[in-house]
């Protein structure tokens, strides 16, 4: 049966593959940025430049945001599989509210920065990498809330769950990606 397959093998379907894809082909954008970012670094003495103090305790706090998220879209695929709509909901506006603090962090920090992204070759790098992963945060908050209305609508069950799935695979390579990026800014620098 059909429906069937769909729930006992969503990683072998087209749209999970679809999805697979596409993230191999982010992985090739963030890994051009952070070859250009070790680059810089690597070839000017003073890097960061003069006048760049990032904060740490902000950025390991929206870290530790962003992991949290991808504890509740862990939660919401899990949730599904037993047939809980309400927890699925539930851990949909989880993600979306902990993605949507994370984006507000993100703002704050470009907007209190001592430094711009026309300062210097460290100031473009910088916010050219959190600028792409902030929009690719932006992007899973907006699927998150399409599959919270699509919840909200009745369009998942226990057979019936590859879209949250598919979600669920974006959501935890963005999070990975901040790893990445947060390790390369703000521990290695």
């Amino acid at each position: 049966m059909e429906v069937s397959a769909v729930q006992e093998k969503p990683r072998a379907s087209p749209m999970f593959a679809g999805m697979a894809i596409f993230l191999a082909s982010e992985a090739f954008l963030f890994g051009s940025l952070f070859f250009t970012y070790y680059y810089l670094r690597i070839n000017n003495p003073v890097w960061p430049p003069a006048g760049v103090h990032l904060d740490i305790g902000l950025a390991v706090l929206s870290t530790f945001i962003l992991l949290s998220s991808s504890g509740a879209i862990w939660l919401a695929t899990r949730l599904i599989r037993r047939g809980s709509i309400t927890g699925l909901a539930a851990t949909l506006l989880a993600t979306t509210l902990l993605g949507s603090s994370f984006l507000g962090i993100t703002i704050w920090e470009w907007t209190h920065e001592t430094f711009s992204p026309w300062a210097s070759a460290y100031g473009s790098i910088f916010y050219t990498m959190t600028g792409f992963h902030a929009l690719h945060v932006l992007g899973g908050v907006l699927l998150m809330m399409a599959l919270l209305i699509r919840t909200r609508r009745g369009r998942f069950s226990p057979c019936n769950y590859l879209a949250v799935e598919v979600g669920a695979l974006y959501w935890h390579y963005v999070d990975f990606i901040w790893l990445l990026v947060f390790t390369t800014l703000f521990i290695i620098k």
